[in-house]
């Protein structure tokens, strides 16, 4: 059982704990062996298409963390020792960087306090978002839905208040880069170009389900394995059902296909209650719909050999993008 699913093992039983007193600690222990022994993950937490555990999580030298789970992270993340707080991006919607200390470890996070919402009027006939959000707590909404899904591809994220702000903090990935960083200096070469080709994939179909129209290179992380992460969902969740991105979703990823199916709408708005609107979660669940119809379509033509494909791993010895 990979680190990942041990924190989300942990993690439903301290939700568990906490609502009922009839759970003692030992009790709590027991459980957690047993369920870890069985390879027990709820289907609230679905595996990942591919295991993203090379990542490791630095603190602020470098150094790996003490923690490496989901939970814990998440826990740390809401650490009130804030030792400074730095600005990194243009305008309302700017991420500021954040140093951290929890038992005498620093880290870096990413805070983000921005909540403007728009109403546009529109054209008859066509479907227009009347209100359009930028919204921190979109973050924390993308990541419960990648953790939903099992793409595993968003950090983990906290809501919380940083001085007199309310926002969201999200662990900074360090040794990464943006996509367009290494495209500039000409060192977006991935040694497995079609796995490339399937994470992205991943991204069109991931970014079609939010409603996420601002995807662009500076907020596509890349470590030194080459995995993509998703970052900056404060203009996600659109309230259209449009599918923005439905001719570039050609393939999709087994597993997330099986997990896009099999997960219900009651679970969904359950576990996005917290972070969404109604209308913006009856908006994604139509765009599931149709996510779901269009590839059934794609398998119906071409066959299920040719449009599902099994994610694969990275290669044992890569070349990153820092050699």
């Amino acid at each position: 059982m990979t680190t990942r699913t041990r924190g989300r093992v942990f993690r439903i039983l301290s939700y568990v704990s906490l609502s009922n007193n009839l759970f003692d600690s030992g009790i709590l222990v027991l459980t957690a062996v047993f369920l870890m022994s069985c390879g027990y993950a709820p289907y609230a937490c679905a595996e990942s298409p591919t295991d993203l555990d090379g990542y490791v999580w630095l603190d602020v030298n470098g150094d790996q963390l003490p923690f490496q789970d989901d939970a814990t992270i998440q826990e740390w993340l809401r650490s009130p020792n804030v030792l400074s707080r730095e600005k990194v991006g243009r305008g309302i919607a700017g991420v500021e960087k954040l140093v951290l200390e929890h038992e005498e470890v620093r880290f870096h996070a990413a805070f983000r306090s921005v909540d403007v919402t728009v109403r546009k009027a529109a054209p008859r006939g066509v479907e227009r978002p009347k209100k359009y959000r930028d919204a921190a707590i979109f973050e924390s909404a993308a990541y419960e839905l990648s953790e939903l899904l099992g793409i595993g591809r968003v950090p983990p994220v906290v809501e919380r208040r940083v001085g007199a702000d309310s926002g969201t903090v999200q662990i900074w990935m360090e040794e990464t880069q943006p996509e367009v960083v290494l495209i500039k200096g000409d060192q977006l070469h991935p040694p497995d170009p079609k796995r490339w080709l399937q994470q992205k994939q991943i991204m069109y179909l991931f970014d079609n389900l939010i409603g996420n129209s601002d995807r662009n290179q500076g907020n596509l992380l890349i470590d030194r394995s080459w995995n993509i992460w998703f970052i900056d969902h404060t203009r996600a969740f659109k309230r259209s059902s449009t599918l923005i991105y439905r001719d570039k979703l050609t393939v999709c990823e087994r597993r997330l296909w099986k997990s896009l199916r099999e997960v219900d709408e009651l679970t969904l708005r359950e576990r996005l209650e917290p972070y969404l609107e109604s209308q913006e979660i009856t908006k994604l669940l139509l765009r599931r719909r149709q996510i779901i119809r269009h590839i059934q379509s794609l398998i119906k033509k071409k066959g299920e050999s040719a449009v599902l494909f099994d994610l694969r791993p990275p290669a044992a010895e890569l070349a990153t993008w820092a050699d």
